[in-house]
């Protein structure tokens, strides 16, 4: 599997396991964990891109292109600079 479809792929199960997350959550709404499953699912269906960052960037490890890992791995580095940056404020 190349880069671009194991990218794709990823993004793609990320949608759907977010959309069925979301979903089981408005069935369950009536319940006390209904918006706990909605939550999950809303973080999974935020999280998505950086799943398929990460995914991009294994895939490019494994075909040894250095340049693009480099800049997989700073993307990644700002990403999780951001998320520690907003739950600090």
């Amino acid at each position: 599997m190349n880069t671009n479809n194991a990218t794709s792929t990823s993004l793609k199960y990320c949608l759907l396991v977010g959309i069925a997350l979301m979903s089981a959550g408005l069935i369950f709404s009536e319940y006390d964990f209904g918006d706990r499953i909605m939550w999950a699912g809303l973080i999974l269906l935020l999280g998505s891109p950086f799943v398929g960052v990460i995914v991009t960037c294994v895939h490019l490890m494994k075909e040894k292109d250095r340049k693009w890992v480099n800049v997989s791995i700073v993307l990644i580095a700002v990403i999780i600079a951001g998320i520690i940056l907003s739950v600090i404020r």
